[in-house]
């Protein structure tokens, strides 16, 4: 057989090469136009869209910021023996799930997890049930560990962790050990800015049998979660989870970087619907993150915090002379309104009342003295004290109990708008947008509740604890003022701040 020389496959090759060249300028700029496509909002719609950066961060070590968590208890359960006597039996539970290390302070390494996963109720019942364990037992331990796998059964080698922090309406808690752990590499990313079809990437640990990698894409931006006493915002997605993966990290491509950002956590699904999965968006979690500790939130039209207007405050004013009931219900607690002078005053009765008829929080909400076209600014705080009501500024108040005291306004707020424009709905009830309103209002004051609720009750916390061991030194806030506010309609005043 005869070769021709290499000078014969010159020409040949030369034309071979130009049009590899031009093939892989065209997949090239092929592949950029449908990445440009799938990126026309704040993330991708494609994991292609990402950078040779990120794709070298999620092929490297850093890339293992996600943990198995054990979590088990301990459960004494009473039961009558066959000689009648009552008796007491030990019964363990345990269960599986994801977390991912967030921050490294001080030597010690944060984790952000489900609360379903980290905590156990204190006792069982028809409510708070546990696979295995019986109804009324009391939970007397309760541990959570690192493991490898569903399998780690030697002890000495997992990693221990504390619970820091939890919150149940967002259903999330905050893990730490002091052991140095690699953290998320990525930026916290906005989950309000994801829309439908964009792509998303899941961390955890399916079945707590492997460490793996799930994508899917948003099917729905936004969907308020008020199931199993949850109160938040998610995001549903389309990828194949299973029990294990709660806890889990959720990522998506950022159109501006091209790096992947952490966009929620994994917490649910729904049932017989594998490929239908919610997501806590981000936004509400990172001040939980940063604090480390359950932070109060208020409710809103939209599920957002924020305060109504000046032309609602004037419309409440309005209300409240025309003769509305100024009886409000506030979490499980009745709040009574009030106009003094300018101001707004929130008249709050313990849980017993009518039967205990005294307040035992008042709060004085001011006009907006900058007239920035905010509702208004809280003023004084009055709490009731074995020995009589205490007055509180907001200057001589913490930084935490001034925080709790704005969501507190601000849901106060929104539940006189509601009640006033519901009560206006239910008095014409023959005006067909009259009756649509209704409803809407009653799905709205509704909804709110356990944000509410959760508020009420830190309200009442709070409170007591301003109430008792006031020190009346030198600085001190002042003791209950004589020209603290008084109940000016005919409701029972006993014990009330005199004018």
């Amino acid at each position: 057989m005869k070769f021709r020389s290499i000078q014969g496959w010159l020409p040949l090759l030369a034309t071979l090469l130009a049009l590899g060249i031009a093939f892989d300028v065209l997949t090239r700029s092929r592949l950029s136009a449908t990445t440009a496509l799938a990126c026309e909002g704040e993330y991708s719609d494609s994991l292609q869209a990402q950078s040779p950066r990120n794709r070298e961060i999620e092929q490297g070590p850093r890339s293992q910021f996600s943990y198995l968590v054990r979590s088990s208890a301990k459960y004494e359960c009473p039961f009558f023996g066959p000689d009648g006597k009552l008796r007491r039996r030990r019964v363990q539970a345990s269960e599986l799930g994801s977390a991912f290390a967030y921050e490294q302070s001080g030597g010690d390494t944060y984790l952000l997890t489900n609360e379903h996963v980290a905590a156990w109720p204190d006792v069982t019942d028809t409510v708070h049930r546990i696979d295995g364990v019986p109804e009324g037992c009391k939970r007397v331990e309760d541990k959570l560990r690192i493991v490898r796998d569903e399998r780690d059964d030697f002890e000495p080698g997992q990693i221990v962790l504390t619970r820091v922090a939890v919150d149940p309406l967002l259903d999330a808690a905050i893990l730490k050990t002091n052991q140095k752990l690699t953290i998320i590499p990525f930026r916290v990313g906005k989950s309000a800015g994801l829309r439908q079809g964009n792509m998303v990437e899941v961390r955890g640990f399916p079945l707590g049998v492997m460490q793996a990698v799930s994508s899917g894409k948003v099917v729905n931006p936004y969907d308020r979660d008020q199931e199993q006493g949850w109160d938040h915002v998610d995001f549903v997605i389309d990828a194949l989870l299973s029990e294990g993966n709660s806890g889990s990290p959720v990522l998506a491509v950022s159109c501006k970087s091209r790096l992947m950002e952490l966009v929620g956590i994994y917490h649910a699904g729904y049932k017989g619907h594998g490929a239908l999965n919610v997501v806590v968006g981000i936004d509400q979690l990172v001040e939980f993150m940063h604090k480390k500790k359950r932070v109060p939130r208020s409710p809103s039209s939209d599920g957002a915090p924020g305060a109504p207007s000046v032309a609602d405050r004037a419309r409440i004013k309005e209300a409240l002379a025309s003769g509305t009931l100024p009886l409000f219900d506030f979490g499980g607690l009745i709040m009574h309104a009030e106009v003094a002078d300018d101001s707004l005053l929130y008249q709050i009765y313990s849980r017993q009342f009518p039967l205990d008829d005294r307040r035992v929080v008042v709060i004085e909400d001011k006009s907006d003295e900058k007239g920035a076209g905010a509702f208004g600014t809280l003023g004084r705080l009055w709490v009731l004290s074995p020995t009589g009501w205490r007055e509180w500024p907001q200057s001589e108040l913490g930084a935490d109990e001034r925080d709790l005291l704005a969501h507190v306004a601000d849901s106060l707020r929104l539940q006189i708008l509601h009640t006033i424009d519901y009560r206006r709905a239910l008095a014409n009830p023959s005006s067909a947008d009259e009756r649509r309103k209704g409803r809407d209002l009653s799905r709205a004051l509704a909804r709110d509740v356990p944000i509410a609720r959760d508020l009420a009750s830190n309200l009442l916390e709070t409170a007591e604890r301003l109430s008792v061991g006031h020190d009346t030194g030198p600085g001190s806030p002042p003791s209950a003022s004589s020209d603290a506010p008084a109940a000016t309609v005919a409701l029972p005043t006993r014990g009330a701040p005199t004018p």
